[in-house]
Formats: structure tokens, sequence, C-alpha cells
């Protein structure tokens, strides 16, 4: 590895192998080690990005935890019988409700049940927690004070209004509420990933790095430097980082990424000590 190359093409060639990985532990400064660490972040919203934009569904029960608990399968009986059509709720017959002094779920024939409050604080007039079908939209609010008005969708092919049993209701419920809401959720989810990411990888390299570095008190390895220490950690989570970007892009789970990347790191690190005992010589 020479110098005088580009500092990508210098990190490129560092990740390959855990030898090199710690023969280029000297050829980033600080300020190419933080645009790199920041490229691996990156690397790993890739997968990440693609496969959020691709959900149709947010669990219900996650937003709704005491609203969902609220519907029965005489609940979801009774909405078996209805569809969906250009947007409206067809085949109300009768009024339906279950309730209680602060709780009620219903289909809502004679509009009895009042609409309170505006954007997410939508709450039904004299209850806490509801789950009001009416014949344009339905009403769900909890009594955290979250609450939203879901209007049907009007293409029945893409979101079926196909209900057998209570899990059915809460995955209609979701899928609704997502398509709604889904230009306001998806920055707020890429960032909260992001930042989970960002935590991860600062914990990981800066308790790696220091592990390494703490190695020069004993003098058994040729690492001087905070900086080396971390330069070697650096050029381990390359490879490791590539591994979970392919395997997100397969099967997609956040945690699986971030231990994909985790014990890959350690493990290059690991081979790299096996391989050269930190110590500079001819390889």
């Amino acid at each position: 590895m020479k110098k005088s190359e580009p500092f990508l093409m210098q990190y490129f060639r560092s990740i390959i192998t855990p030898t090199n990985a710690f023969k280029g532990k000297s050829l980033l400064t600080w300020p190419k080690m933080f645009i790199l660490f920041i490229f691996l972040i990156a690397c790993m919203m890739m997968p990440t990005s693609i496969q959020m934009a691709k959900l149709t569904i947010f669990p219900f029960e996650f937003l709704f935890p005491n609203t969902s608990s609220l519907i029965t399968d005489d609940f979801a009986q009774e909405l078996s019988s209805k569809t969906i059509k250009d947007g409206k709720l067809v085949g109300l017959s009768e009024e339906f409700v279950e309730k209680n002094e602060e709780n009620v779920i219903a289909v809502d024939v004679d509009n009895t049940f009042k609409k309170v409050g505006t954007d997410q604080k939508i709450s039904v007039e004299g209850y806490k927690n509801a789950i009001i079908f009416k014949e344009d939209y339905a009403l769900i609010a909890e009594d955290n004070g979250f609450g939203f008005q879901l209007f049907y969708p009007t293409n029945e092919e893409k979101y079926p209004f196909e209900i057998e049993n209570k899990e059915d209701v809460m995955q209609y419920i979701g899928s609704i509420w997502y398509q709604q809401n889904k230009a306001m959720l998806l920055p707020i989810l890429l960032s909260l990933i992001a930042g989970l990411y960002v935590a991860m990888n600062i914990l990981q390299f800066l308790f790696m790095a220091c592990v390494l570095w703490l190695t020069k008190r004993s003098n058994i390895t040729h690492i001087r430097t905070f900086k080396e220490a971390s330069n070697i950690v650096l050029n381990a989570a390359g490879l490791p980082t590539i591994v979970a970007v392919i395997y997100g892009f397969i099967q997609f789970d956040v945690a699986t990424l971030i231990m994909i990347q985790s014990l890959g790191t350690v493990l290059m690190i690991a081979f790299a000590f096996f391989r050269t005992g930190f110590k500079e010589r001819d390889y």
C-alpha cells in the first residue's frame, strides 16, 4: 500500500485481509477516518432505506397497545360481512357496539360517536380508547392522546378488506394507517435507525480501539497510539460491513445487520492478531 494512493483506495486495500488491516494502521488521518466512518454508516443505510420503502404495514399494536386489546372475535365477525368499495364501508345494516366507561369499539351506522380533535390528536367524545368504523372513515384513539382519522383506500386490490379474525383487523388498520402516514413516518424511522447505527458503531469502535491501544503498556504489540488502534478497527470493520450490506439486501433485519458487522469486526481483529501478533515485520 502506497501513501501516494487516494485514501479510498488505501482503505479498500486495507480491508481485504486481516493482515492488511494491521499493515494499514498508519495510513489514515483523523479527518479521513471520520469520512470513512460516515461512509460505513451510509453503506448500512442502503439496504435499510430500500427495505423500509417497501413496507406496506406498521404493527398496529405497537402504536396503540391499549386500543388493540379491545378488539374481540365478535367485532371481527361483524366486520367480516363488510367490504370496502370506492373508499366506503359497504354492507352496513345495524349498529354494533361494545363499550364500557372508558373504551368503545363499534361499527357506527347511525353516526352515534363524535370525533374530537385534529391531526394526530383525534379522540372519540366520551372515551379514552376507541376503534370506530364509520361509512367513510375509521377513528382510532388511544388514551395517551394519540389518535387518527383513517380514510379507507380506494385501491381495494392493494389493500383488500378481508377480515376473518382479530389479527386481520389489526393488520388492516396497520396497513391503512401506514399508507396515510408513510411520508411522515418513513424519515423518522430512517433517522432512528441511522442514529442506532451511529451509536452502536461509536461504542463498538471506541471499545475495540481502547483495548488495542492499552496493549502498548505490555509491549507485546507495536500499536503505539490511539489513532493507530482506531485505524485498525476501522480497517477491520470494512469487510464485515460489506457482508452485512449484502445480507441486508437479501433478508433485512436491523439486529442481524448490526450483529454481522460487530462480530465480523471482532473476528477480523482476532485473525489480524493471529497472523501478525500486531508486530511490524515483513509478511
